[in-house]
């Protein structure tokens, strides 16, 4: 059996939730003020201005064995310090994807032109990430000094987004969900597990930031046709 069944995470986290506002006339200063959190478009002629706060993730994968001592690994998995692992991992793929996702998002409203705000604009976009990593092994090969297990990681969960306006209990605008496991997206992995006291080298983390660097970018690429500028605006006069 796999050692990464020992080691299997789910972790709920708050990271800059994409909520965004748009206003058919650019606001004053006044009205909205440039966001802190994601980079965008800050030339002097941007065509809309869309306020952002934190999206919203949930993520359940192996914990990365790279690096550790195999019988600490064990030891920690026996007197339950393995729980911190876990969530040091998760706060790691955390970060990693919301940083994917404002990379991506920023360079997208960067070629839009539209102005990223606070607050301050008539929509307001909620997004969620829930996602789902799993290994299937492919090959073991068993040798005197370590085990080498080869296989794939694959992506599954949703992408929900949710467009409204700002009248308190108003229906959705627009909303839809991506079905990551329809992207089809996967890595190959490597684990080598010595049968001694030696150090486990495990390419899972690397498998899995390839994963959420391309879930961003699938995303994005699924539903930028309802994010552009004049999706946007057109949405706003509703």
């Amino acid at each position: 059996m796999s050692l990464h069944r020992l080691f299997q995470s789910n972790f709920r986290v708050k990271t800059p939730l994409l909520i965004f506002a748009v206003s058919v006339c650019l606001p004053s200063a006044a009205i909205a003020k440039v966001s802190s959190v994601w980079p965008g478009y800050n030339g002097s002629d941007a065509a809309t201005w869309l306020a952002v706060t934190p999206v919203e993730i949930q993520i359940e994968a192996p914990t990365p064995l790279s690096g550790n001592n195999l019988q600490l690994l064990l030891a920690l998995s026996a007197d339950g310090g393995l729980g911190e692992l876990r969530k040091k991992a998760n706060e790691e793929f955390s970060d990693y994807l919301n940083q994917q996702v404002q990379k991506r998002f920023g360079d997208f409203f960067t070629d839009e032109r539209v102005h990223l705000v606070d607050e301050g604009a008539p929509l307001t976009l909620s997004t969620n990430f829930q996602i789902t990593i799993r290994q299937k092994i492919v090959n073991v090969v068993n040798r005197k000094n370590y085990d080498l297990e080869e296989g794939t990681m694959t992506a599954y969960g949703t992408f929900h987004y949710r467009l409204e306006g700002t009248a308190a209990g108003a229906q959705a605008l627009r909303e839809g969900t991506v079905d990551i496991s329809d992207l089809g997206l996967e890595a190959g992995y490597r684990n080598r597990i010595p049968k001694d006291a030696g150090i486990v080298e495990d390419t899972t983390r690397e498998a899995s930031e390839r994963l959420l660097a391309e879930i961003a970018e699938e995303v994005l690429d699924e539903i930028e046709n309802k994010l552009n500028a004049d999706s946007l605006l057109a949405l706003a006069r509703i």
